[in-house]
C-alpha cells in the first residue's frame, strides 16, 4: 500500500493545509470514503481538492506561502465539462491523467494538475498521487452522474 495522504500532509510545511482540512470537515476527511481528496503542492500555494460524494461538492482548500487560508465549494451538478489531459495514452492499459479541466456554469475553470505534487518524490508517493487523483475524478464523475 502506499503512503496515505494523511502521511503526505504530516510534516510541518502542510500543517496548515491538513489543520484546515480537519477543521472543516474532521478527521473523517482522511478515512471515510465519502471523501476523496487529492493534494496539489507548489512552492506559491498548497491546495487539497475534496469531493464529498454525498453532498455532491467540490472543495478547495489553498494555503498560500504566507499562511492565508482561502475556501472555494463548487456543487458538482454546476460542472458543465471535465477535460482529463493524458501523455503517451495508450488504450490498451490503465494511463492515468496528468492533469484536469473543470468548467462550472457560469464560465469558472478549475484546473487540478497534482503532477506539481509528484516532481521529485519517491515512486510509491508518484504512485499512490496518480491513484488518489484517478479517485477523485472517478468521486467527481459518480457525484456528476448521480445529481
Amino acid at each position: 500500500m502506499g503512503i496515505s495522504i494523511f502521511e503526505r500532509l504530516s510534516n510541518t510545511s502542510l500543517e496548515q493545509l491538513r489543520s484546515a482540512a480537519v477543521l472543516e470537515f474532521t478527521e473523517e476527511v482522511f478515512e471515510s470514503d465519502n471523501y476523496k481528496p487529492l493534494e496539489v503542492l507548489t512552492p506559491k500555494e498548497n491546495k487539497l481538492f475534496i469531493v464529498n460524494r454525498k453532498d455532491g461538492t467540490l472543495t478547495v482548500l489553498s494555503v498560500d506561502a504566507t499562511n492565508n487560508v482561502t475556501k472555494e465549494t463548487w456543487f458538482t451538478d454546476e460542472i458543465i465539462s471535465m477535460k482529463e489531459y493524458f501523455e503517451q495514452y495508450r488504450s490498451n492499459n490503465n494511463t492515468p491523467p496528468k492533469r484536469m479541466e473543470i468548467t462550472f456554469k457560469g464560465g469558472h475553470l478549475l484546473e487540478i494538475n497534482p503532477s506539481l505534487s509528484t516532481e521529485g518524490k519517491e515512486e510509491a508517493v508518484i504512485n499512490q498521487v496518480n491513484e488518489d487523483f484517478e479517485s477523485l475524478i472517478g468521486a467527481l464523475k459518480y457525484s456528476r452522474i448521480l445529481n
